[in-house]
């Protein structure tokens, strides 16, 4: 699945989980956080045209942080950061792994290969965790998920007054929000 996808189920799966804006922010992070493996294509880019390429995508996407090690190390950090330690950290475990099954359900490659899971990475590389009827990135399955976390950001900055952009900016958040419930109150 692309990154907003992983970002808008994470900010969505916060906001179920009732906390507030800074516990808010780091199960986001965890929805998203298994991608940060996937960094090392900006390096392979740069030097793919090189005596020595790097191959950091090629060889670590889904590996370093596609994991459980990954997610217990997250959930780890969120006990001590957050004001709601243990439903918090919870939560954030639990957007982690939504992360990982979506990415084993709608991860296939345009050239069909499937990204699998190593879910059991460093202890055991060779388990890998695949699914056969993985859809491709770009499919149908991809553009609902995403179309419904969508909606459901509308739904909860018109009843709530909260929305994902109180990751990045308090004013664009209140912007946001402001002119969704403007039609609440005009509809």
């Amino acid at each position: 699945m692309n990154l907003i996808t992983h970002f808008l189920i994470g900010w969505n799966t916060a906001v179920l989980a009732g906390v507030e804006k800074r516990d808010r922010v780091l199960i986001t992070i965890a929805g998203v956080l298994p991608d940060i493996d996937g960094l090392g294509a900006i390096a392979e880019w740069a030097t793919r045209n090189t005596e020595k390429p790097l191959r950091w995508f090629s060889d670590y996407h889904h590996q370093l942080a596609h994991n459980l090690t990954a997610g217990i190390i997250w959930a780890l950090a969120v006990l001590l950061l957050a004001k709601k330690k243990a439903s918090t950290a919870l939560a954030a475990l639990l957007a982690f792994h939504i992360h990982l099954l979506a990415d084993v359900l709608g991860g296939r490659g345009p050239e069909g290969f499937q990204w699998p899971i190593p879910y059991l990475y460093p202890f055991s590389p060779a388990s890998q965790i695949t699914w056969q009827y993985q859809w491709p990135l770009d499919s149908w399955q991809n553009l609902a998920i995403t179309v419904a976390m969508l909606a459901m950001v509308f739904i909860v900055a018109w009843k709530k007054g909260l929305s994902p952009l109180e990751v990045f900016s308090n004013k664009a958040d209140e912007l946001f929000v402001r002119t969704v419930q403007k039609y609440k109150r005009n509809g």
